[in-house]
């Protein structure tokens, strides 16, 4: 019998499910002859959405919520913890980091989830972001974005193009010399999504482009002064944090002992003498002890409206495309004010610099204490993809997460039995190369949901998909969510279509669907965190 390549039984997979990857884009030349600017994007109308109420058990009868549980909760005893230090202001932020596929792109999953940590917890801003429609795709629900120039996009190893592919599972390439990008999160769940530090995961070496960062203008009672514009891996220092108690703060790259006690709004020396420190030097991924303030911690502010027409003039210093050992795939930015709207403008400086390549950008708000939920997910994506993405791991392990969730498989169920034993060790070897990387984060990986093939049949390979997830977890010792048997099993996926839960294609959920999902699980992880 003919065996197939992985690689190419998913290609045909794909483009029989609509995810066919794009024809190739011809090659953007080092100077676009001519520059289209895109009209400047207008807010939308406000829409916020309230809390739900809780999910009852007599509206849902086809839901098994005695299976709503945590497998293996011990393993997430570590982000507990953090969450411990979090609510008892020992820790200023908690970061999680949600991979996936099309079920996590369109950020309605991840959404509710990042909004319900968030109003429980605190909200440490929007988290990772990422250019989609620029790259061909579509952008998450609460993003909006436009651009300059010409740009080529990647989204699967199936692609031939140069475009390496980073941490939102896609990347992003433009040979505009002058280009801009203007990335806008709104507000859709009551949130503040303003933002004064701006992480860019880039490309770097002599042939990238110099970038700028400007923010737009907030309203305010007198006219707004020009400090707003940071060149990228400038250290700007922020709005100061004003713990009331001790507080942890984990080290991260491109941060000093001075930027961190300006943050604080402590001294060096209380720094150096509470963590025993003989110098003013400290690594990333260093927690340092916080002394807590004698200083009232201000009332919040409620959040402007950004002007959208107007930015603060560019700076015109530091070569920010140049290599950095210390920083090899990313630039932090700390803003003077906070912010809902940045713009990235290219500067070509040397003859060499042809390019600019984008992976992401996480957007934090560190005046206050919170989650940072980080969600990366690309449409038709596996297991396979996430393993073969050049940068995907090591820019991963720069978010400094404290858990990662992986939502991945519902591709998978649509291969043919023979990709089975392929696709174990696919997931095998991503676990793995997680857990090498990142030895101290826990894992909790979410079972594939009930799938329909043909928008009418039972998918039985979904069922071998759950039986290689639920063993490679146990084999690693990571947690797992079943979601599968959560929903009903085998053919579920019909009913929750009928009450208006997953859509036509019997494959994705609604958005009140992706409401539900979000529920269960925030639901299974408050137990096992009670039972903690």
């Amino acid at each position: 019998m003919l065996q197939v390549p992985l690689k190419i039984c998913l290609s045909l997979v794909l483009a029989s499910l609509g995810c066919a990857p794009a024809a190739e884009k011809p090659k953007a030349t080092a100077v676009a002859a001519k520059v289209v600017v895109v009209k400047p994007i207008t807010p939308a109308p406000k829409d916020t959405i309230p809390r739900p109420a809780e999910l009852d058990p007599a509206q849902y009868p086809y839901i098994d919520f005695g299976a709503n549980v945590i497998e293996r909760k011990e393993s997430l005893e570590p982000f507990f913890k953090r969450l411990d230090d979090l609510r008892a202001g020992k820790s200023n932020q908690v970061r999680i980091l949600h991979i996936g596929d099309s079920h996590i792109q369109g950020d309605y999953f991840t959404g509710w989830m990042r909004a319900f940590f968030q109003y429980e917890y605190g909200a440490a801003g929007r988290g990772l972001v990422f250019p989609y429609r620029q790259a061909g795709s579509y952008n998450a629900r609460d993003v909006k974005s436009s651009a300059t120039g010409s740009w080529l996009g990647r989204k699967s190893t199936f692609q031939h193009t140069e475009v390496p592919i980073g941490l939102s599972g896609m990347g992003v390439r433009t040979y505009s010399e002058n280009f801009e990008l203007d990335l806008f999160p709104q507000d859709r769940y009551g949130l503040d999504q303003r933002f004064n530090s701006v992480t860019i995961f880039h490309e770097k070496g002599p042939e990238i482009f110099d970038m700028l960062l400007e923010t737009g203008n907030t309203p305010q009672a007198s006219p707004p002064k020009p400090t707003g514009t940071k060149v990228i891996a400038a250290s700007v220092n922020s709005k100061p944090i004003i713990p009331s108690s001790t507080t942890i703060h984990k080290v991260r790259p491109g941060e000093s002992l001075y930027s961190i006690s300006r943050k604080y709004h402590c001294n060096i020396v209380e720094l150096r003498k509470l963590n025993n420190l003989n110098s003013n030097l400290i690594h990333p991924g260093r927690n340092l002890t916080i002394p807590a303030s004698k200083l009232v911690t201000p009332a919040p502010t409620p959040s402007p409206v950004p002007d959208l027409t107007t930015f603060i003039t560019a700076g015109s210093k530091v070569v920010a495309g140049a290599a950095d050992v210390n920083q090899p795939f990313h630039s932090i930015v700390h803003l003077d004010t906070l912010t809902n709207l940045l713009r990235l403008k290219g500067l070509k400086r040397q003859p060499r610099q042809e390019r600019t390549t984008l992976f992401g950008f996480v957007l934090e708000n560190n005046t206050r204490s919170g989650v940072l939920y980080n969600a990366a997910g690309a449409n038709g994506v596996t297991y396979y993809h996430y393993n073969h993405a050049e940068y995907f791991v090591d820019q991963a392990a720069m978010l400094y997460p404290d858990l990662i969730i992986i939502t991945l498989g519902t591709n998978e169920s649509f291969l043919p039995a023979s990709k089975m034993a392929e696709v174990e060790r696919e997931v095998d070897a991503f676990l793995t190369k997680l857990k090498a990387k990142m030895p101290q984060v826990p894992i909790l990986v979410t079972i594939n949901p009930d799938a329909l093939k043909n928008k009418s049949v039972d998918n039985t390979i979904g069922l071998q998909v759950r039986d290689i997830l639920r063993r490679q977890t146990q084999e690693h010792n990571v947690a797992t969510w079943d979601l599968h048997q959560i929903m009903g099993g085998l053919g579920s996926m019909r009913r929750w279509r009928s009450e208006n839960l997953a859509q036509a294609d019997g494959i994705h959920f609604t958005e009140r669907g992706y409401l539900v999902k979000a529920q269960l699980l925030y639901d299974a992880l408050k137990k096992a965190y009670a039972a903690n």
